[in-house]
């Protein structure tokens, strides 16, 4: 796997888009559990994995790498990055499956009810503690492992996520 996006490998992306995704699965579940008061498999797929998550942590890893260094910098870059990323997939996700997964319309500073100030503020927030706390932990996880041991798992895992995909799709129609 040797392709790759702005100077990160395709095994890295689809290592750190696979964690990321399940680690989405694992909050996003839990706090919609806990808020229902029972539990609630909360990702588009029916595996273990909210797709947004994967998406948009290594969409914001990969593209805000070169400010990595300043954490003015960082904070309002991801501000911005995530803020597009989230109203991108919001009109993308009610265009293509006529549903929204989220809905800003009671928060304050909301734009269509897909975005708002409060969230795009927090999403600041999240950038610096991706770069600063949560990617160096799934990084050393992911070269914990043998580089083979990580190819021939993420190449499985990469088709299953995929067939669950496409099935979680059609059936959305």
């Amino acid at each position: 796997m040797s392709f790759e996006i702005l100077g990160v490998d395709l095994y890295h992306i689809l290592s750190w888009f696979i964690v990321y995704s399940f680690m989405g699965w694992i909050w996003e579940s839990c706090y919609v559990s806990a808020k229902s008061k029972k539990w609630v498999n909360r990702g588009f797929v029916s595996g273990p994995f909210v797709t947004i998550y994967g998406v948009g942590a290594v969409t914001v890893y990969v593209i805000l790498r070169p400010v990595a260094g300043n954490i003015l910098e960082l904070y309002f870059a991801g501000v911005a990055v995530a803020t597009i990323l989230e109203y991108v997939t919001g009109v993308l996700m009610e265009a293509i499956f006529h549903t929204n997964w989220w809905d800003y319309s009671d928060k304050k500073f909301n734009f269509q009810g897909r975005i708002c100030l409060g969230c795009s503020l927090g999403w600041g927030l999240f950038t610096v503690g991706l770069f600063r706390i949560l990617h160096p932990v799934v990084a050393d996880f992911v070269e914990f492992y043998s580089r083979k041991t990580g190819e021939i798992a993420v190449c499985v895992i990469t088709v299953v996520y995929i067939v669950d995909f496409a099935f979680s799709a059609a059936a959305a129609f």
